[in-house]
């Protein structure tokens, strides 16, 4: 199978309120040899405030900013056509699952183009961070995990490459590219030291594997950031197949096999240790047979005897199994649905086989044919994102009182002295200052940078107030 190796530099952190800046993609085949490669800018959608500790770290200039070659849309629908082209393959980038794919996926569904086109056309998800760390539990002679500031174990993409003779060097890294290439180069090289734990991991990116696993009943061995934990799997969630509940077998299950539904449910995000692990099987998870890691366990936790008694009594709990089922489906049951649509991609519902359908007839036509294709849609999301990207990018195309009602929208979104989730301007004017205390006065190139952020934020809140 071929790979698409990618990485994104976004405006933010949280991907409900943030887009990507820059995406790279690398399309190569099973010997990680290249054979087509997007390298790609857009501008900074008006709506959204980059958060200027994003900038700083970037090294991105508000100016940059304005005058990149692609509109929003025009990026995104690039990465879309690249995902459908190169299908299938294994999709795959560093930190990507948790960070990357959330940001591309709330990308695409508010710009009307598939939200889970990593998922599309026969892909698989793989994370190379999690690959690494895999690595690094079960092997550990043969990857050096360099020390951070922190004293802990870094596993930033720039620290790992440079440890393991990867050249990265600080200007490059926080570049689409150079961090594509970087996480290819990684790749190849842990492929090398590692093979059969790096194929492994890549056998678990389809996610009947795991799921298999999970309902076998055996002992397992979970891997997270730092251990490996012996597991037992559960029961999978009645409403998301793709989640399983797995139980800790080094806490003894008598505190806990007869506790009712409620019991269970603060068994998983309640305080102190958590019998109850949820595993994503469509998310790569380190999970693994007992007798594959064994001997990556500290020698006092290598009590598989015990282990197995312990996953036969919770085996055959059926009240135990029940209640854990029961726990896992209404475990957000009394959550307040969103009242902005960007934050409803999960909790929303999927979209309806008619509105996928008129979503890419949107995006293939005109500007001045999309508001009456706009007007189609049945969901109110929708016509919503509809309508900010004809504001945003075409608002010729719109009528008078509609872009009067975009004006209105955008000006109370950026300037807002309301609580809110995204960043406004007077936030991200904040957050600059905040920025400015914490750094050294002999931090010239820094200060100098957060000078030129704070420039554009107090032009742009000018431009509103003027406006209003």
């Amino acid at each position: 199978m071929s790979y698409i190796v990618y990485d994104l530099e976004t405006s933010g952190l949280e991907p409900l309120w943030n887009v990507p800046l820059q995406a790279a993609l690398i399309h190569c085949d099973d010997n990680l040899v290249p054979l087509s490669e997007l390298s790609l800018r857009c501008r900074l959608p008006a709506h959204i405030v980059p958060a200027p500790g994003a900038l700083l770290t970037t090294g991105i200039g508000p100016a940059q900013l304005e005058q990149a070659p692609m509109s929003s849309t025009e990026m995104l629908t690039a990465i879309a056509k690249a995902l459908s082209a190169w299908a299938p393959s294994t999709v795959i980038g560093y930190n990507t699952i948790r960070f990357d794919e959330e940001m591309l996926r709330h990308a695409f569904f508010t710009h009307l183009l598939p939200p889970y086109a990593t998922q599309l056309g026969g892909h698989r998800r793989a994370d190379l961070l999690t690959m690494t760390r895999a690595v690094a539990m079960l092997e550990p002679s043969a990857i050096t995990v360099p020390v951070g500031p922190t004293g802990k174990p870094s596993f930033k993409l720039g620290d790992i490459c440079r440890a393991n003779g990867i050249a990265l060097a600080e200007h490059e890294a926080h570049d689409a590219l150079g961090d594509t290439r970087a996480t290819m180069a990684l790749f190849r090289h842990l492929r090398q030291i590692a093979p059969a734990t790096v194929a492994m991991m890549l056998s678990l990116a389809d996610k009947a594997i795991p799921n298999r696993l999970l309902a076998g009943g055996e002992v397992l061995l979970l891997g997270g950031a730092a251990k490996l934990t012996p597991v037992v799997g559960v029961v999978a969630n009645p409403t998301v197949a793709t989640s399983w509940a797995t139980v800790d077998l080094t806490i003894d299950p008598a505190s806990y096999l007869d506790g009712s539904a409620d019991e269970v449910t603060k068994l998983m995000s309640g305080p102190g240790p958590r019998p109850i692990r949820l595993v994503r099987t469509n998310a790569q998870p380190i999970l693994l047979a007992y007798a594959q890691g064994c001997n990556a366990l500290p020698p006092e936790q290598r009590d598989e005897a015990l282990y197995h008694e312990r996953a036969a009594r919770i085996r055959d709990h059926a009240g135990f199994r029940s209640s854990v089922a029961v726990a896992m489906a209404n475990r957000f049951a009394d959550r307040e649905p969103s009242p902005y649509p960007e934050a409803s991609l999960y909790g929303g519902g999927f979209l309806s086989n008619e509105d996928a359908r008129l979503s890419a007839r949107w995006n293939a036509s005109p500007w001045e044919d999309r508001p009456a294709i706009a007007a189609q849609f049945t969901d109110e999301r929708l016509k919503a994102f509809a309508n900010r990207l004809m504001l945003l990018e075409a608002p010729q195309s719109m009528s008078p009182v509609a872009w009067q009602k975009g004006q209105a929208w955008l000006r109370e979104r950026l300037t807002t002295d309301a609580e809110v989730p995204w960043l406004t301007l007077q936030g991200a004017l904040r957050q600059v200052a905040e920025l400015r205390a914490g750094l050294a006065e002999d931090e010239v190139s820094k200060h100098a940078h957060l000078d030129e952020i704070e420039r554009w934020l107090r032009q742009r809140s000018q431009y509103f107030q003027l406006a209003a």
